[in-house]
């Protein structure tokens, strides 16, 4: 009896385990995705391009159509085989979202040839769809010309905006007179070129009233323009970077609270300024400022005397060398040196590909500093 009593327990026990194990096995089966709400879905969505998002429209009923309601959106030929496919899908995904829904954050990447048409379109639906941020890289770089529509240049949404364009020719894409985009804070651009409106002036940013942030890459004046006007006073930081397909141009200054200058590239722009930067924190160059391009003696020089305002000032070893160089030609001799008034921190940075001694280093600081009244300078 005490033997088929023990079974019995033993079978009761075994029962019960393999129960526990099966509600355990069927838990860790369950869909718990479908479980969340919506709106973490499509939270979790988002980070997923778009062409695995719409893909998720054969999971279920109820993903069918929850790829309609997302608000950022990506298009990136790199997961495309051909153009044809990429066009088709992008033309599809603009269909097809729930049209009641803003499209808050759209990014368009085209590696081969660009069509316009397509191009503008999304342009076109991001502004009547609210769009808050839009990052474009287009290659242009075998067209000689491309219908370029300003729609986004009259997005009042819009708070930050990259448009990257690979060309050898920056008149292709010319940015209107004003850009009409009160929410704006970042812009970045390049490859573009600048119009002039009523004089030989552009003065593209004077109307976008909460801008903080600018990126010129590469950029050049539109056919009669001869001034790019930099007019903003809620800019603080400015970067310049130069290319040869840029070329130079005569940029002026109205900004000032400007806290932050980096001028990077094959630079030879001139600088000036209708004001003293007196907030002015930050400068870095890091540019030879004449490599192929004539009549530029004292570039560099003449940056640093717009900006003597500076405290803190970061300087690349390819600077240093254009200084040395120009310090010797005999026009500089008639040329003061700058006056650094608030400088506290002068960073010098060594290059590779353009070593400089000690003694040239030294030689380049005493210049810079010597008309500077603070005798300690870190």
């Amino acid at each position: 009896m005490e033997g088929k009593e023990t079974e019995g327990m033993l079978k009761m026990t075994t029962d019960k385990r393999q129960q526990k194990r099966s509600r355990s096995d069927r838990e860790e089966e369950r869909d718990r995705l479908s479980e969340l709400p919506d709106c973490v879905v499509l939270h979790i969505m988002e980070f997923m391009d778009t062409k695995y998002a719409v893909q998720t429209c054969v999971l279920s009923k109820r993903w069918k159509d929850l790829w309609k309601r997302l608000t950022y959106r990506g298009f990136n030929t790199t997961l495309f085989n051909n153009v044809v496919k990429f066009n088709k899908f992008v033309s599809g995904v603009l269909s097809g979202r729930d049209g009641s829904v803003s499209l808050l954050n759209l990014e368009f990447t085209r590696r081969g040839m660009a069509e316009p048409k397509l191009f503008n379109r999304l342009m076109k639906y991001a502004v009547l769809h609210n769009v808050q941020q839009f990052t474009v890289s287009l290659n242009l770089s075998f067209r000689q010309s491309f219908e370029f529509r300003p729609y986004i240049f009259s997005c009042e949404s819009l708070t930050f905006l990259k448009l990257s364009f690979n060309s050898f020719d920056t008149s292709i894409v010319a940015l209107p007179g004003s850009l009409n985009m009160p929410a704006l804070k970042s812009l970045q651009v390049e490859a573009v070129s600048f119009t002039a409106r009523d004089n030989d002036y552009a003065e593209p940013f004077s109307t976008c009233n909460v801008l903080n942030t600018l990126i010129l890459d590469g950029c050049s004046l539109h056919k009669d323009a001869k001034f790019l006007s930099i007019s903003n006073s809620s800019l603080s930081s400015l970067t310049i970077s130069g290319s040869f397909e840029g070329g130079a141009s005569k940029i002026a200054l109205s900004t000032p609270n400007l806290s932050s200058l980096t001028v990077t590239g094959h630079n030879n722009h001139t600088i000036s300024s209708a004001c003293n930067l007196s907030f002015l924190e930050e400068v870095t160059i890091d540019t030879l400022g004449y490599t192929l391009f004539p009549n530029t003696d004292l570039l560099i020089i003449s940056w640093l005397q717009v900006l003597t305002n500076v405290k803190i000032l970061r300087l690349y070893s390819g600077t240093l060398l254009t200084i040395l160089r120009d310090i010797s030609n005999p026009v500089s001799v008639s040329t003061q040196p700058p006056c650094f008034v608030q400088l506290k921190s002068l960073i010098l940075e060594n290059q590779p590909s353009a070593d400089i001694s000690f003694e040239q280093l030294k030689r380049a600081v005493e210049y810079l500093l010597q008309n500077s009244p603070q005798r300690r300078i870190d």
